[in-house]
C-alpha cells in the first residue's frame, strides 16, 4: 500500500490491469457511406461525429497532465497503470484521427475545426506544462480525472445499453467506440490516482468537476452548429427537429446525470463503480479466444 499522508491506494486497484492493444481500424467504407452514418439519425451522427473531434487533442492533454508527475509515483503498480494508460491514450487519439478523416470527407467541418483548435491547445500545453506553477498542474490533472471519470460513464452507458449498439450501423465505427469505451473503462481512476498520489485535494476535485459541468455548454453549441451546417436538415426541417428533441431523452443519455454526478461525492473513488461484469462481456467478445478484433490487432 502507499500512502502520502492523504491517500492510501484501494485494494481494488491492485489487480486493475491496463493493458495497451495496438490495434487498427479501417474506416475507408465510412468514408463513402450515407453522411448520417449512425442508423440514419442526424442528431445522433453530429454528435458522434463531435465526440470524434474533440478526442484526439483532448486524450493528449490528458496524457500530458498525468507524464507531468510521472517522476514523482515510486508505487510499481500505480507505474505500470500510468505506462497503459498513456499507451491507451495514445492509441484512442490515433484510431479517432483515421476516423476523422472519414468524416471530414462525409462533409463534418466540425471535425476539421475542432482539430485545429485542439493541435493549438497541445502545443501550447506543451510548451508550459513544465513552467507552471505546481498547484495549476494539479489542477489539470483533477480537470483529467474528472474527464476520465465522465468518459467512463459515457463508455459503460453505450456498451451496456443494447440501444445504444443497434444505433452503431457502422460496424467498423461500432467497433472503435465500443473498443474505446472498454479501455475507457480499465484506466478510468489511474489519473485519479496519481492526482491524489501527488497531493490533490478533496475540494479540488470536487470543484474541477463543477467547473466541467458548467462548460457543458460549448460542446451542445458546436452540435447544434454542426446540424445547423447540414444541407440536409434545412431540406428536413421536421425530421431534424424530431432528432434534436428524441436524442437528450434517448436511452443514451438515460441515469447517466446521476452517475456522473456521483464523482462530487466526498471520498468517491472511481472503483466505487463497479464495471467488472461489463468489462468481462466484452473483453471476452473483442479479444477472447474468438474475439471479433483479433484481427484488428497489430
Amino acid at each position: 500500500m502507499w500512502n502520502t499522508g492523504l491517500y492510501s491506494r484501494p485494494q481494488s486497484s491492485v489487480d486493475r490491469a491496463v493493458k495497451t492493444r495496438r490495434i487498427a481500424f479501417s474506416f475507408e467504407h465510412s468514408a463513402r457511406s450515407k453522411r448520417h452514418f449512425v442508423a440514419g439519425d442526424i442528431a445522433l451522427s453530429h454528435l458522434v461525429a463531435l465526440l470524434s473531434a474533440i478526442f484526439p487533442s483532448g486524450e493528449e492533454c490528458f496524457v500530458l497532465s498525468v507524464r507531468r508527475y510521472t517522476d514523482q509515483i515510486t508505487d510499481p503498480v500505480l507505474k505500470q497503470q500510468v505506462a497503459g494508460f498513456i499507451g491507451q491514450e495514445k492509441n484512442h487519439g490515433m484510431q479517432h484521427r483515421n476516423l476523422n478523416g472519414a468524416l471530414e470527407q462525409m462533409g463534418y467541418w466540425v471535425t476539421r475545426v475542432l482539430g485545429a483548435v485542439g493541435v493549438r491547445l497541445v502545443k501550447l500545453v506543451k510548451s508550459n506544462l513544465d513552467r507552471i506553477p505546481d498547484t495549476v498542474g494539479k489542477v489539470l490533472l483533477a480537470d483529467t480525472a474528472a474527464m476520465e471519470h465522465f468518459t467512463a460513464v459515457l463508455g459503460k452507458q453505450a456498451l451496456t445499453t443494447p440501444w445504444v449498439q443497434e444505433q452503431l450501423t457502422d460496424p467498423e465505427v461500432r467497433a472503435m467506440l465500443n473498443w474505446h469505451a472498454i479501455e475507457e473503462m480499465e484506466h478510468k481512476a489511474v489519473a485519479f490516482d496519481v492526482y491524489r498520489y501527488v497531493g490533490g485535494t478533496e475540494r479540488m476535485r470536487i470543484l474541477s468537476m463543477v467547473a466541467i459541468l458548467t462548460l457543458l455548454g460549448g460542446p451542445i453549441f458546436f452540435l447544434l452548429a454542426s446540424i445547423a451546417t447540414d444541407s440536409w436538415a434545412w431540406r428536413h426541417p421536421i425530421k431534424t427537429l424530431r432528432s434534436l428533441i428524441a436524442l437528450p431523452r434517448s436511452p443514451l443519455f438515460e441515469g447517466i446525470v446521476r452517475k456522473i454526478l456521483v464523482y462530487l461525492k466526498p471520498g468517491f473513488h472511481p472503483d466505487d463503480v463497479d464495471d467488472s461484469e461489463a468489462l468481462q462481456k466484452w473483453r471476452e467478445e473483442y479479444f477472447g479466444p474468438n474475439g471479433l478484433l483479433l484481427g484488428h490487432l497489430k
